[in-house]
């Protein structure tokens, strides 16, 4: 399978001297999970969850164009096969697309003010020379554009695809959401949705659902709701941890005795998870997103 090299990371102009890369948090398991090889017949992939923080905010010295750059560059460095963005708006994706050529990209915005201004969407980045999408879509988790949820700020979505990986020819179904600020019923809704969705898919499918869940795992009702029917944490089951229980951030550094993951890899099916880690990246104390990206690496077994 394939093994990523830092080499492989696309170039971003940024002053590399100052860059500042932290890890912060505990291990478990075995000190040599991550580097141990996979069963012969696994696939390996490595996954990214990360909620961008949207261009139409207002963030003063924080706004995009400051850390746009800074983004790419995050992405980059773990070279992950597959990424899922939240609060992604057209003009961050034109440019991540472009900064990151080594990858394409589906999903549609939420339909909000015809595609412009707050229009989120949750699109799906890919390697496309090893991943092919051979069937995609997106649904609503409340009610569809032009409905009155829409009117008022909106219901979210759920972009999706199942993928054909060119090497191996496995395929995997991969779900990507960024669930309402608001605990409670709604996000209870959503989980039960997708839910839903991945129960029409064969006994035995590899899924990989991620995305901002504004609630904490372990605790939260909507964590144990998503957990419910078959997904489970990647990060909780992972042989390795690596950096804090932690994700929304506020763009600063990890604050120290918090933990809350809103930012979650959920898995299911043939899926063994060797390592996951919080990626705590900054450049002069700089961070790319009020969110931390979390990654995991799986080994996707055969049916």
């Amino acid at each position: 399978m394939r093994r990523h090299s830092p080499s492989q990371a696309p170039h971003v102009t940024l002053p590399r001297l100052l860059l500042v890369l932290t890890a912060v948090g505990s291990g478990s398991g075995a000190a040599e999970a991550q580097d141990r090889e996979p069963e012969p017949d696994a696939l390996r992939l490595d996954v990214m969850t990360f909620n961008i923080r949207t261009s139409a905010g207002r963030d003063g010295d924080k706004n995009w164009s400051f850390r746009k750059e800074l983004v790419a560059e995050t992405i980059g460095r773990s070279n992950p096969d597959l990424v899922g963005l939240q609060e992604a708006l057209a003009e961050q994706i034109e440019y991540l697309a472009g900064a990151l050529p080594q990858y394409r990209w589906l999903g549609v915005d939420r339909g909000l003010n015809g595609g412009r201004g707050l229009s989120e969407a949750t699109p799906i980045f890919y390697r496309y020379e090893e991943l092919i999408p051979i069937e995609s879509g997106t649904f609503w988790l409340g009610e569809p554009p032009n409905g009155r949820s829409m009117r008022r700020g909106g219901s979210r979505i759920v972009t999706w695809a199942r993928f054909h990986h060119l090497e191996t020819s496995r395929q995997v179904y991969v779900y990507n959401t960024h669930f309402t600020i608001r605990e409670g019923q709604r996000q209870i809704d959503s989980a039960d949705r997708i839910n839903e969705h991945i129960a029409t898919l064969p006994e035995g499918t590899a899924v990989i659902a991620m995305g901002d869940f504004n609630a904490a795992a372990g605790t939260s009702e909507t964590w144990r709701v998503a957990t419910s029917r078959g997904l489970r944490d990647a990060w909780t089951i992972a042989t390795e941890r690596t950096g804090p229980a932690v994700t929304s951030n506020g763009f600063g550094p990890p604050p120290l005795g918090w933990e809350q993951r809103i930012d979650w890899i959920l898995v299911g099916g043939p899926i063994v998870v060797p390592a996951a880690s919080t990626i705590v990246h900054s450049v002069a104390g700089r961070y790319p997103s009020d969110h931390y990206p979390v990654l995991a690496t799986l080994w996707v077994r055969p049916r």
